[in-house]
């Protein structure tokens, strides 16, 4: 851990989850050159635990750790992912309890490129506004969330991730930003 790197960042969105792209900007475009090379005179892979697609915005953790991004990634850890949700339809207060029903129950995500129809693990949604939700996930499938209303007839106009296991994104932080984790963060996310 000593030797390693944590980051949180607040991705903005229009930014990929990859290290080159020739068709959009990545996420390492935002972090300074000098820590990129520090990482690389140290043969250590900087890389991105788990990704956001390239309009999702918010809390993105990078780090050399494999083990660490391991163990928030697998599904088998169940890691509690949250995300803030604006809905192209507003849904009715009837509407909104299928939605938990169906959510809580889990739903068979329609097919999204090379992905197969597949079914999501139970998720809970907490609706703030008719068209404005947030939702909690333990696993990330390709494009989960925005499958999982789709498969409601709804369509996910903005998608922001605000919290992964206990770490909170910090309003402070603005997108584009990053800071590193502190160790106290660090041992809370670890499995």
């Amino acid at each position: 851990m000593k030797d390693d790197v944590y980051i949180v960042l607040n991705k903005p969105s229009g930014y990929v989850c990859s290290t080159v792209s020739d068709r959009s900007s990545v996420v390492f475009d935002l972090i300074d050159k000098s820590l990129l090379e520090e990482c690389r005179s140290r043969k250590k892979n900087l890389h991105t635990v788990g990704r956001l697609d390239k309009e999702t915005e918010g809390l993105l953790l990078l780090t050399t750790d494999g083990m660490f991004s391991h163990n928030l990634t697998v599904p088998e850890h169940s890691i509690r992912k949250v995300y803030s949700v604006i809905l192209r339809d507003s849904v009715t207060e009837e509407g909104q309890e299928l939605y938990r029903k169906a959510f809580s129950e889990g739903v068979m995500l329609p097919a999204d490129k090379k992905f197969p129809e597949q079914q999501s693990r139970p998720a809970l949604i907490e609706w703030k506004e008719p068209n404005c939700a947030e939702i909690t996930v333990t696993e990330g499938k390709f494009h989960q969330v925005r499958r999982m209303f789709m498969a409601m007839g709804n369509e996910v106009v903005r998608l922001k991730r605000v919290c992964i296991g206990s770490l909170s994104l910090d309003d402070s932080l603005e997108p584009g930003k990053y800071r590193s984790l502190t160790v106290e963060e660090i041992k809370s996310l670890e499995c």
